[in-house]
């Protein structure tokens, strides 16, 4: 049988043929980045294409139909806006993007601004080359997303640079977490009614198709089948041959998150060499599944630089994959948790990092002085400790301040498990409320 490309195009377009039917009905719930994309979208002026990345089930889909279901409540023609998902099961043949945006419904108008929502779109031969086209001919506004990194290395980097900028996806925040299962009140009000909620966000992790759950064996299971077997599976197959050693890579580092990454000694458990260990953690990190966190350099010389990117300590992308690859999360034990709890924090630090223009870094000293995050910005350097205890030993407190100096940091804030916060300019603030605001608590550190 021959595939039929526009009769895909119109089941994914229904709006073509009833110019009242919307696909995102059943997700009322709206990420922070949509107002961003949507406002990129109507700002005819600008020729500039936008890309959005982030891992598998963060809600890429439903966020482009989202934006197209709000376009067209805005009034934009039905005919003029295109959404298509370059890894959709029906196509037997490789399918441009070209191919895509030369087909106009009836009921297009030339006049009109045309919109162009592509998912996926690393499976689309070329889309780079077309995409540097379609945004130089001002041939329409385009969104794109994709979960791999490597889209943006190569000849796409060059071909991009003025002609498309990057926006990140990540899991929930907290406030978003509260915010689908407790719509119309106020996240601090929340918390004080349902503090149950903290624990099961701690449990579930931010994917968005998981928000709802309440039973987190079940979404461990499918975090473990879903996301994290089909990403290695599908979009590492054609990078790598040993697929089960970079599985049992992505395990190991998963159930270290915020370790330091040591290839010598990970090579030595998979019996491969140091160089490809070293591939399939790059591999990794571009698929969206970890992320790294470069050591904070104690110079500006390139080679201090180069030092720090070489020894990163890994991350989950998402709180939830710690908890699922533990292999006991029912019963986890306090160091388990503390790296739960510190994937977390790094998680709401890398998006507050970003509004902020902040640079993000770890501390570490021979064994002696180590703090987990330390924040650069206009304001100075803050040291970032965490903690799952909900007491906060004395000495802890003197070594945090002792690395702090070390690390040339103005400010410490220590975040530490539980709900109850201590007294007011300490430098010391509760998880719960951290994730709340992490730029308040960030305010809060104390020199």
């Amino acid at each position: 049988m021959v595939m039929d490309l526009h009769a895909i195009l119109e089941d994914l377009n229904p709006w073509w043929r009833d110019p009242g039917r919307r696909r995102a009905s059943a997700y009322p719930e709206r990420r922070d980045l949509q107002p961003t994309v949507v406002e990129r979208l109507g700002d005819l002026e600008s020729r500039r294409a936008t890309i959005v990345r982030g891992p598998r089930q963060v809600g890429k889909t439903v966020l482009l139909l989202q934006v197209a279901d709000e376009l067209l409540d805005k009034g934009w023609v039905p005919a003029n806006l295109t959404y298509f998902d370059f890894s959709d099961d029906r196509l037997t043949e490789e399918v441009t993007a070209r191919q895509v945006a030369e087909i106009s419904p009836p009921g297009f108008e030339d006049e009109s601004p045309r919109v162009f929502l592509f998912d996926e779109v690393s499976k689309a031969p070329r889309w780079d080359r077309w995409l540097k086209q379609a945004v130089d001919r001002r041939e329409g506004r385009i969104v794109v997303t994709d979960s791999s990194a490597s889209l943006l290395r190569g000849g796409a980097v060059e071909s991009g640079q003025g002609r498309w900028d990057e926006l990140s996806l990540d899991g929930l925040s907290f406030r978003e977490y509260l915010r689908f299962n407790r719509p119309g009140e106020r996240g601090e009000a929340t918390i004080a009614r349902a503090p149950q909620l903290l624990q099961r966000y701690l449990d579930v992790g931010g994917f968005p198709g998981f928000a709802h759950h309440s039973d987190p064996q079940e979404v461990w299971r499918l975090l473990r089948s879903d996301i994290a077997e089909r990403a290695i599976l599908r979009d590492l197959a054609r990078h790598v041959n040993k697929l089960d050693a970079v599985r049992d890579l992505f395990v190991y580092l998963v159930q270290d998150s915020g370790a330091r990454f040591n290839s010598a000694a990970r090579a030595s458990d998979l019996g491969a060499d140091d160089r490809s260990v070293r591939n399939w953690l790059r591999l990794l990190v571009e698929t969206c599944l970890l992320v790294p966190l470069p050591l904070l350099p104690m110079s500006t010389k390139a080679s201090s630089r180069l030092r720090a990117q070489s020894s990163p300590k890994v991350y989950a992308v998402d709180h939830g994959l710690v908890a699922a690859f533990s292999v006991w999360p029912d019963r986890m034990d306090q160091e388990a948790r503390g790296r739960l709890y510190e994937t977390v924090v790094f998680a709401h630090l890398r998006v507050l990092a970003r509004k902020l223009g902040s640079e993000l870094h770890y501390f570490r000293e021979r064994d002696r002085h180590e703090v987990d995050f330390i924040v650069q910005s206009e304001r100075g350097k803050t040291a970032i400790e965490v903690t799952a205890s909900p007491r906060i030993r004395p000495e802890r407190l003197r070594r945090l301040m002792d690395a702090k100096d070390r690390a040339g940091a103005d400010r410490t804030l220590l975040v530490y498990g539980g709900l109850v916060q201590a007294d007011e300019g300490t430098g010391r603030v509760p998880l719960a409320r951290f994730l709340m605001d992490p730029a308040e608590a960030l305010e809060g550190a104390i020199g």
